[in-house]
């Protein structure tokens, strides 16, 4: 007795979320890939040579990156309470700015740190890492990263929140200065931590 094997073929209608009609009705698929291949969102001949000072390893995506902050900052109302914390962008091709993370979910890719809304999740602002930089600020990267993500926010009576890569009693200093109140967790090698705060306690989860 023979088999046969029926396959049905549904055409879906595209999800509207992922079609703006304007623009679909009007430009083909291979038409918007040859466009494309020939986009470009900086003049690449006005960007610095890598021995200048003003050298950006993301000068020809600048305007594009500063119109998204922008954007973000302007469609929304900024919440009391956000979050500043990196997230990875999966990339596995070549990019002298990915990085390699072993202990994420996603490993290789874009690092990104990025303060968001604790509730929601919304996007405010973003930064893309692109590699070690020399510090001369005195609160590390995880400071400088911080406070510029939240310079938008002095005197905003906001309440931020990060985990112990960021934290420096520093840093926190300088928030409070600005009006920024925030809540993180630190680090025991920290410096400037008060006695009681390298002190190693037993406790149980959920126990201050």
């Amino acid at each position: 007795m023979r088999k046969f094997v029926v396959r049905i073929f549904v055409n879906r209608a595209p999800d509207p979320l992922f079609r703006i009609e304007p623009i679909a009705s009007i430009v083909t698929r291979v038409r918007f890939r040859k466009i494309l291949q020939a986009l470009h969102v900086n003049d690449n001949s006005q960007a610095p040579s890598r021995d200048d000072v003003m050298f950006d390893k993301l000068h020809k995506l600048r305007p594009m990156i500063d119109m998204l902050n922008n954007g973000f900052q302007k469609q929304s109302i900024a919440s009391t309470s956000q979050s500043i914390d990196e997230a990875m962008v999966l990339f596995k091709g070549r990019s002298g700015i990915k990085q390699y993370m072993p202990l994420k979910p996603t490993k290789r890719g874009y690092k990104i740190w990025v303060r968001s809304d604790s509730r929601t999740g919304y996007v405010y602002q973003f930064q893309v890492y692109t590699g070690k930089e020399q510090d001369v600020s005195g609160i590390g990267l995880g400071g400088r990263v911080v406070k510029y993500l939240c310079q938008s926010l002095k005197q905003k009576n906001v309440h931020v929140t990060f985990d112990n890569f960021f934290t420096s009693y520093t840093l926190l200093e300088d928030l409070y200065k600005d009006g920024i109140y925030c809540t993180a967790t630190v680090r025991p090698n920290r410096t400037d931590l008060p006695v009681v705060a390298r002190q190693r306690t037993d406790m149980d989860r959920g126990e201050m």
